[in-house]
């Protein structure tokens, strides 16, 4: 049996019916697209994350950024300069705390006389409360001629002698400020702070506790008072310090 085509009107009202039954899968086809897009976002994004992106800062040095805190104070503050004007001390001549050079506080008669070759010490004596105590004259290997650095020492448990007090009137010994023999007392002060100023066996003095260092003190400077009755602030800062005292 032949095909009829059907009647236009027919026609025309198949069409429009076709028409709009399309219009319900247009919401699938739009949440199709915003997925397919968002899929495009997340994936370039995760790209420059994980490629050539650069830190959110670079040190000016190029050195590689690090978090706030990673780096102590300590680790990362440059040693403190000497004054202006100040002699600079090398390794053999620098006070720091307990030490002056190659000494040590506390070390051995015997590890001293390793350390220091037996030309440049004298062997002699000190008296500390009554007793007869043994102390060296320490020469300089550099400057012969300069002021001899003496030490004390004390016995200890094991019935040896123990380094207990240097004394320095050497100028090429500083600290790494360049204090020594020579620098104003007002330097001292400042930089080292310092707790009381009294009489000590080798002339007065002014003591830094925090770091177990005194500053004999030129008696020529010192105004006309009683020692007992002097403080810090009774010395003049252009006062010149003429000793160096470690103690423990």
């Amino acid at each position: 049996m032949l095909f009829q085509q059907p009647a236009p009107g027919v026609r025309m009202h198949i069409m429009l019916n076709r028409f709009f039954s399309s219009f319900h899968l247009l919401p699938a086809l739009g949440l199709a697209f915003v997925l397919v897009s968002c899929n495009e976002q997340h994936g370039s994004s995760a790209a420059g994350a994980s490629g050539g992106a650069e830190p959110p800062f670079v040190p000016a040095d190029g050195s590689p950024a690090t978090s706030p805190g990673s780096t102590s104070v300590a680790q990362s503050a440059s040693a403190t300069p000497p004054l202006s004007g100040a002699p600079t001390p090398d390794s053999l001549h620098l006070i720091s705390p307990g030490r002056a050079g190659r000494l040590r506080l506390g070390m051995t008669e015997a590890k001293l006389k390793k350390v220091v070759p037996a030309q440049l010490l004298r062997a002699t004596t000190y008296v500390d409360n009554g007793q007869e105590l043994p102390a060296y004259e320490m020469l300089d290997a550099q400057q012969p001629t300069a002021p001899a650095t003496v030490l004390h020492f004390i016995g200890d448990s094991a019935g040896g002698y123990r380094l207990r007090r240097i004394r320095i009137y050497d100028p090429q010994y500083r600290t790494a400020e360049g204090i020594g023999v020579g620098s104003p007392f007002g330097a001292a002060r400042q930089n080292l702070g310092l707790t009381k100023v009294r009489p000590t066996p080798a002339g007065f003095a002014a003591v830094s506790g925090q770091v177990q260092m005194a500053w004999v003190i030129d008696p020529k400077s010192l105004p006309a008072k009683h020692p007992d009755e002097m403080n810090s602030a009774d010395i003049p800062p252009a006062a010149r310090i003429t000793g160096v005292l470690l103690y423990r």
